[in-house]
């Protein structure tokens, strides 16, 4: 891809982020055009040059953007339209190539429980069960559209440039609808201020994300912007609005895994550069990182510090640094120790939360799978886990680095966010490709 595309499509979704501020009715009927063009094209081309593929990444980085200013039909809106984009593009193409076995078992096991559901009426049953299932959902087509299909690095890299782009409108939305980052009123709980009265968490997770692409891609010597200096100042605009969410697993997230794609890049694969150079370049991103914490830190009178200690900045008293995720967790356990056959039910752990008056959301898909599931849900569990790693394991050890980072931010994401974005499903089907290390080695084709 050109420099001249690259740079006309960041401005694009910056001016695109601009006028969803000022007419946020505008984003429903970008999405629509979106998904609609996305839809003729894959069939006017029947797939030939993997558009699918591309547009369901648009939509991953374009669903929180969608989702914030009311752009979606209904909530899950980015997951059907992902699930929508890659089976078309399956089915038109006519490609014969191997199916995901374990996959498809994966998805059996989550069905028996249908069977113990309680819904007290129907809208209840679909929204809770669509709520819960549409994440594995997206996760089962994506594995089996990307499962042994074959990429070059040019076309990885640019499935990851086309998630951010839609990113850069998030970004710039911020910008224009929040308070100045002096003017916000921070304490020791993710901030919805800071992220424009949406869910932090969702915001965070799709910094984290950015991080992690615009990283590897300043790493694997690939513009997103057209210039290295733009690619910078965006990573250092992702770090900002990430921190200032205050929601916390997005950002340990991104920056864990980027790290780990490093760490092992040195370890497994080709030089991208020498060790010593590696170092250097780490040691800067470390120091950028940490002018950028302190930035915040400082705005929000040490209150950053705070949240990530678990400290609440009133008393300073240490507090449950896992924001009541460990309650959560021990409820979805316990009801899995009382129904372990079936569990009970997909979408059930919100509505015996609520006649409970407990806690309604999960936060863990794997702990939600056990309590929803039972014993299948354990066996399911197994295969999402391993399955993957024992894939990865068998490909050439110099694409190590690059899987196993998405692999990383994806379990992570379902650890503490379960699969409320169809970014985890995507991204998890995405380290099923092919061909990456072999007809086309990643690193030589970088330079």
């Amino acid at each position: 891809m050109s420099r001249s595309i690259s740079i006309s499509l960041t401005l694009f979704h910056i001016i695109l982020g601009f006028a969803i501020a000022q007419n946020r009715e505008s984003s429903f009927y970008f999405g629509l055009v979106i998904i609609s063009f996305a839809i003729i094209q894959i069939l006017y081309t029947r797939n030939a040059n993997d558009e699918a593929c591309y547009w369901a990444a648009y939509v991953v980085g374009l669903e929180i953007l969608l989702r914030m200013t009311g752009g979606s039909l209904v909530w899950e809106a980015g997951k059907y339209a992902v699930i929508f984009i890659l089976i078309i593009g399956q089915v038109v193409e006519g490609l014969r190539k191997p199916y995901p076995v374990a996959i498809l078992i994966y998805g059996f096991l989550l069905l028996p429980s249908l069977a113990v559901t309680d819904f007290p009426d129907f809208l209840h049953f679909r929204r809770d069960v669509s709520f819960n299932l549409s994440g594995p959902l997206t996760l089962i087509i994506s594995a089996i559209y990307f499962y042994r299909r074959p990429y070059s690095s040019i076309s990885f890299f640019r499935i990851m440039k086309t998630m951010v782009w839609p990113m850069i409108s998030v970004v710039t939305y911020l910008f224009l609808v929040t308070p100045e980052l002096t003017e916000i009123e921070y304490g020791t709980q993710s901030n919805f201020q800071a992220s424009a009265g949406f869910g932090p968490n969702q915001i965070s997770i799709m910094m984290g994300l950015g991080i992690l692409l615009i990283g590897a891609s300043l790493y694997y010597r690939k513009s997103i912007t057209g210039f290295i200096a733009g690619d910078i100042l965006l990573l250092l605009i992702f770090i900002i609005r990430g921190l200032v969410t205050f929601s916390r697993g997005g950002m340990i997230g991104g920056v864990v895994a980027l790290t780990l794609l490093v760490v092992l890049n040195v370890l497994f694969g080709r030089k991208i550069w020498s060790v010593s150079k590696t170092f250097i370049y780490s040691l800067a991103g470390l120091i950028i990182f940490l002018l950028t914490w302190n930035y915040v830190n400082d705005v929000s009178e040490n209150r950053l510090q705070y949240r990530y200690q678990g400290i609440n900045y009133r008393t300073g008293v240490q507090k449950d640094i896992t924001s009541g995720r460990l309650l959560i967790l021990g409820h979805e356990l316990e009801l899995f120790r009382q129904n372990p056959i079936l569990g009970i039910g997909p979408g059930m752990v919100r509505e015996v939360a609520i006649k409970g008056k407990g806690i309604a959301n999960t936060h863990s898909e794997y702990s939600r799978t056990l309590a929803e599931h039972g014993i299948f849900g354990v066996g399911a569990l197994l295969i999402l886990l391993l399955f993957p790693l024992r894939y990865i394991l068998n490909h050439n050890r110099e694409m190590y680095p690059i899987l196993f980072s998405i692999l990383f931010i994806v379990f992570f994401t379902m650890f503490h966010s379960a699969m409320r974005l169809a970014m985890p499903g995507f991204l998890y089907g995405l380290v099923f490709i092919s061909a990456l290390g072999k007809k086309l080695p990643l690193q030589k084709n970088l330079r």
